[in-house]
C-alpha cells in the first residue's frame, strides 16, 4: 500500500499530525517571544544542563532525567535558553499521540468508529491554560505527564496478555523508572496508577478462575522489586526526594503550612463540569461492565478497556483528592488537571455518539457531524481559556535588570567583586539570575546566618528595584458547566489565580540582547568556555560552591536555593542587610552592597 493511498483511508492520521504541529509552532511562538528563560524558577533549567555539559552531573538534589533529556537542544542550538524552549515544546507536543492512543482504545468497547473524541483528546491534553502554565513554570512536572501517558498505554496493552512481558511489560518498567526519575509528584501518581493496575489484574483474575496465576504472581513480584530498587536508586542519588515522597503521602508540611485557601494554577471547579463528569461516568460504567466479563479458563485476558478504565479513576481520584486537600504542592495537583480532562471527556463524546447510533442508526452522517461540532466547541473552549494567559507568559526578570547584571559581570568581576565569595539575594528567584550571569553563589536568608556558614568569605548583597508593579497573572475564569473549560459566552464569573506563586515583571521592552557575551553559543567537545557560559568565570558550573564535588548542590542558608520554595511559598525575606553594607554599583533596578 502506498502513503498516498494509506493516508486516504485514514485522513485522522493527518488530523493528528496537524494537532502536533500546530501546538509545537504555538508552544515555539509563546516561548520565543523573549529571549530570556520562562518563569519563576528563569534559567534554573538552564544552570543544570550547563553542569551536565561541563561536568555529566546536574548540580541538583532533583531527579535528573529531564536535565539530560533537555541537554542535546541545548547543544544543537548552541544557546540553553533556547534548546530547552524546543526541547519542551517538542515533548509537550508529543503528548498528542498517546492520548490519541488511548481514547482509542475505548472504540470497540464503545462500539464506535468515529476517531473524532481521540482526535479532541490528543488537542486538548495539548492546547489548554494548565499546560501553558507548567512549560513556563513546572517543566518537570510536565515531562512527567508525558511518561505518565505512555505508562498507563503500554502498561494496558501489557496487561491483557501478561505473557509479552519481555516486550510491553520490560518498556512498562522503563517508562515507570523515567516517571520516578523525571520528578517525584508525576513518578509517585505513576506508581499509584501501575501498582493499581497490577494488583487488580492479579486479584480480578484469581477470583474469575478460582485459582492463583502463579506466572501473574511472579511478574507482580519481578516488577515490585524493580520498582523500589528505583525508589532506592533515586532516595540514594537524591536524599532531598525521601522528603517529597513522605510529603506527597503525609501532607503533613503542606497542610500545616496553609490556611485552607487555594492557591492553584486552575480552579478546582473545572472537575464540576457536565462534559468531565460525563466522561467519569463513562469511564466507571466501562470498568463496571468489564467485572462482569467472563474469562477465558485456557486464557484469562482482562480487557483493556477495563484496564483503562480503571487507570483513569484512580488518577482522576487521586488528583480530585490532592487538588481539593490545602498543601503548599495543592498549585502543581491541579495544575495537572488537565491530563483527566482531556482523557475523560473524549470518553463521554464517545458515549453520546453510541447513544446517537442506537436512537438513529441510519443517521451515520449526522452522528459524526453533531460529534465533530461538539468537539470543535470543546476545543475552542480550551483554546480559549489558554489564550487568556498568552500575554502573561514570560522571564520573571526584565530585560533591564538582565542586561544590568551583564554589566556587572563585565566591569566588576573581578575587579570589585570576587567570583569566589558569597552574594546574598532577597529571594530564590532573583538567586537563579544571579547565579546564571555572574557564576557566583548565591544565597537566601539572614545576613548573621551567612555570614556564620561562611566566615573567611566575603559576603555581597544585591537588591533589585522595581520600575513597575509585580503582581500575580489574574484572570476571570467564565466556569461553564457545559464545557470542559471556560467560554466566552454566558457562565459565571469566578476569580481565578493562574500562578499564585509566579510574580512577573510588567515590562514592554523584555527581551535580552540576541548577541550578548551571555548567550551560550560556542558548545564543542561538551566544554564551554569563558562567556559561552553566563555568568561562568571559569570551566566549573557556576552553581557549585567551592570546596564542593562537581555533582553537589548549591546550598543555601535557608537551604538548598536550587530547591528551595519551588514547591510551596516564596523565600523573600526583604532586604533588611541594605543598610549593613558600602554600595559599590547603582544603577536602574539594581545595586550591588559589601557586606562583609
Amino acid at each position: 500500500m502506498s502513503i498516498k493511498s494509506f493516508l486516504k483511508e485514514k485522513p485522522h492520521l493527518i488530523i493528528l499530525f496537524s494537532i502536533f504541529l500546530f501546538s509545537f509552532i504555538l508552544d515555539i511562538y509563546l516561548l520565543t517571544r523573549y529571549n530570556l528563560s520562562y518563569g519563576m524558577d528563569g534559567p534554573f533549567y538552564d544552570l543544570k544542563v550547563q553542569s551536565i555539559i561541563q561536568t555529566g552531573f546536574p548540580a541538583s538534589n532533583d531527579p535528573p532525567l529531564v536535565y539530560y533529556i533537555l541537554t542535546p537542544f541545548v547543544l544543537l542550538t548552541g544557546n540553553s535558553f533556547l534548546g530547552i524552549k524546543i526541547g519542551m515544546a517538542l515533548i509537550g507536543s508529543l503528548m498528542a499521540f498517546p492520548a490519541f492512543l488511548l481514547t482509542e482504545t475505548f472504540s470497540n468497547k464503545l462500539e464506535v468508529k468515529s476517531k473524532v473524541p481521540a482526535l479532541l483528546s490528543a488537542f486538548l491534553v495539548t492546547v489548554n491554560v494548565s499546560y501553558f502554565s507548567m512549560i513556563g513554570d513546572f517543566m518537570q512536572n510536565l515531562v512527567g505527564v508525558f511518561f505518565l501517558l505512555l505508562l498507563i498505554y503500554f502498561t494496558v496493552k501489557w496487561l491483557e496478555n501478561i505473557s509479552e512481558w519481555k516486550k510491553y511489560g520490560v518498556l512498562s518498567v522503563a517508562l515507570l523508572l523515567c516517571s520516578i526519575l523525571t520528578h517525584i509528584y508525576t513518578g509517585m501518581l505513576a506508581v499509584v496508577i501501575f501498582m493499581s493496575l497490577m494488583v487488580f489484574n492479579l486479584l480480578f483474575r484469581t477470583y474469575k478462575t478460582h485459582s492463583l496465576p502463579l506466572f501473574d504472581l511472579k511478574i507482580f513480584g519481578l516488577m515490585l522489586v524493580l520498582i523500589l530498587g528505583g525508589l532506592a536508586l533515586l532516595f540514594t542519588a537524591y536524599p532531598l526526594m525521601f522528603n517529597k515522597f513522605t510529603t506527597v503521602l503525609s501532607f503533613l508540611n503542606g497542610s500545616s503550612a496553609t490556611s485552607g485557601t487555594m492557591m492553584g494554577s486552575i480552579n478546582f471547579t473545572i472537575f464540576l463540569t457536565i462534559p468531565f463528569l460525563l466522561g467519569v461516568f463513562a469511564a466507571i460504567k466501562i470498568f463496571y461492565e468489564g467485572l462482569k466479563e467472563k474469562l477465558e479458563p485456557e486464557n484469562p485476558r482482562v480487557s483493556k478497556s477495563t484496564l483503562l478504565s480503571l487507570a483513569y479513576i484512580v488518577m482522576t481520584l487521586v488528583l480530585v483528592v490532592l487538588a481539593v486537600l490545602p498543601s503548599d504542592y495543592q498549585e502543581r495537583f491541579i495544575a495537572m488537571a488537565f491530563v483527566p480532562v482531556a482523557l475523560m471527556v473524549p470518553i463521554g463524546l464517545k458515549l453520546i455518539e453510541k447513544w446517537i447510533s442506537n436512537q438513529l442508526p441510519s443517521k451515520k452522517r449526522f452522528k459524526v457531524g453533531v460529534v465533530t461540532v461538539i468537539a470543535v466547541l470543546f476545543a475552542f473552549s480550551s483554546f480559549y481559556t489558554a489564550a487568556g494567559i498568552f500575554s502573561d507568559m514570560g522571564p520573571s526578570i526584565s530585560s533591564d535588570q538582565y542586561n544590568e547584571l551583564l554589566q556587572i559581570k563585565a566591569n566588576y568581576i573581578p575587579s570589585e567583586i570576587n567570583s569566589s565569595s558569597i552574594i546574598l539575594v532577597d529571594d530564590y528567584h532573583t538567586g537563579y539570575w544571579v547565579q546564571y550571569v555572574l557564576g557566583i553563589q548565591a544565597e537566601t536568608g539572614n545576613l548573621t546566618d551567612v555570614q556564620q556558614k561562611y566566615p573567611n568569605q566575603t559576603i555581597y548583597g544585591i537588591s533589585m528595584t522595581r520600575n513597575g508593579s509585580m503582581s500575580s497573572t489574574n484572570y476571570q475564569y467564565l466556569w461553564n458547566p457545559f464545557f470542559p473549560y471556560s467560554f466566552p459566552f454566558g457562565g459565571f464569573n469566578m476569580s481565578w489565580n493562574t500562578n499564585s506563586r509566579q510574580s512577573q515583571f510588567k515590562d514592554n521592552n523584555l527581551t535580552a540582547p540576541k548577541n550578548s557575551s551571555n548567550d551560550p553559543k560556542n558548545m564543542e567537545n561538551k566544554n564551554i568556555s569563558g562567556n559561552s557560559i553566563p555568568g561562568n568565570s571559569s570551566n566549573g558550573p557556576p552553581s557549585i560552591p567551592n570546596g564542593t564535588s562537581n555533582n553537589a548542590p548549591m546550598q543555601g542558608a535557608s537551604g538548598n536555593l536550587a530547591e528551595a520554595g519551588r514547591d510551596g511559598g516564596s523565600f523573600s525575606m526583604g532586604s533588611s542587610w541594605i543598610n549593613q553594607g558600602t554600595l559599590i554599583f547603582s544603577q536602574g533596578n539594581i545595586r550591588v552592597y559589601r557586606l562583609s
